[in-house]
C-alpha cells in the first residue's frame, strides 16, 4: 500500500491528468450500458406480463365471443340505418309540411275557412225569408244544406255544408285570454277526417277580415281544390257586387230621367 502510495506521488502532472480522464471514461461507459439494459428490460418484461383474456382460451367461450362481437356489429350497422332512414324521412316530411302551409296561405284558404263561418254563425237566428237571401248569396259560391248547431261546452258552431257537392263539416271555437282572440277552424270530411286546422286571429273592428293565421294541420286532397274554387267564387262574387255598387248612380239617374236607352238599328 505503501509503494502504491509513493508510486502514485512520484507521477507527473500530466500523468495524474490522463489517468483521471481514463477513469472519468470508463465510468461513462459504464453508465451508458447500464442505461441502455435498463431500457430494454421494460419492454420484455412488458411483453411477457401482458394479460391474455381467458375467455379467448377456452374454445368455446371464444366463439360466443365472436358470435357476440359480430351480432353487435349487426346491430351497429341496423342502428346506423334506421338513423339514417329517419333524419331522410323528417327531411320529407318537413318539406312536404312546409309546401303544404305554403299552399294553404298562397290560396287563402284560413281566410276562406273564415268567410264561411262568419257569413253563415248567425243564420239560425234569422227569419225564413233572412235565411231563404243568404242561401242564394252562399249558393253563388257553391255552398248548399246549410246546417248550424252550437258545441256543447265549448264557445263554438259545428257548420255542416256542401260544397260543390262534397259534404264538409267547420268546427269553429272562440278562444278567448286576457290578451290573446282567436277562432280555430277545423274542416272535416262526411267521413269525419280532419283536412286541416287553422287558427286565425279576426279584426277587432268589423270581426271579418284576418289580421293573423296560422295552419296547424292539413291533409292533401281534392277538398283543396274544393276550397280553392270557393275562394275564387268568393272574388268574384264580391268583384260583382262591388261592380253593380258602383254602378248604382247610373241606376238612379235612369229612374229620375225616364227615357229609352239607344239600341243599334240592323243593318
Amino acid at each position: 500500500m505503501n509503494q502504491f502510495i509513493q508510486q502514485v506521488s512520484n507521477l507527473s502532472l500530466g500523468q495524474a491528468i490522463l489517468i483521471a480522464c481514463s477513469v472519468l471514461l470508463s465510468l461513462f461507459v459504464v453508465a451508458v450500458l447500464k442505461q441502455l439494459f435498463s431500457t430494454k428490460s421494460p419492454s420484455k418484461s412488458s411483453s411477457k406480463s401482458s394479460p391474455v383474456n381467458p375467455v379467448r382460451i377456452d374454445p368455446v367461450l371464444n366463439q360466443t365471443l365472436t358470435k357476440a362481437e359480430k351480432l353487435e356489429d349487426i346491430l351497429n350497422e341496423d342502428i346506423a340505418t334506421l338513423k339514417h332512414n329517419l333524419e331522410q324521412e323528417r327531411v320529407e316530411v318537413t318539406e312536404a309540411a312546409k309546401a303544404l302551409k305554403a299552399l294553404a296561405i298562397e290560396k287563402r284558404i284560413p281566410e276562406t275557412l273564415f268567410q264561411i263561418y262568419s257569413e253563415m254563425k248567425a243564420f239560425p237566428k234569422k227569419s225564413k225569408e233572412s235565411q231563404e237571401t243568404d242561401m242564394e248569396w252562399h249558393r253563388k259560391v257553391g255552398v248548399s244544406d246549410l246546417k248550424v248547431e252550437p258545441i256543447i261546452g265549448e264557445n263554438g258552431i259545428i257548420i255542416t255544408f256542401v260544397l260543390l257537392r262534397h259534404l264538409y263539416r267547420i268546427s269553429a271555437i272562440t278562444h278567448t285570454y286576457a290578451r290573446i282572440h282567436f277562432v280555430e277552424l277545423t274542416l272535416s270530411s262526411s267521413e269525419d277526417i280532419k283536412l286541416i286546422l287553422v287558427r286565425v286571429k279576426p279584426e277587432e273592428t268589423l270581426g271579418r277580415g284576418v289580421v293573423e293565421k296560422a295552419v296547424m294541420e292539413m291533409r292533401q286532397g281534392e277538398w283543396i281544390d274544393d276550397i280553392i274554387a270557393c275562394r275564387l267564387l268568393m272574388d268574384k262574387r264580391q268583384t260583382e257586387l262591388d261592380l253593380l255598387a258602383g254602378h248604382r248612380e247610373v241606376e238612379q239617374l235612369k229612374d229620375k230621367f225616364a227615357f229609352n236607352p239607344l239600341k243599334k238599328r240592323n243593318t
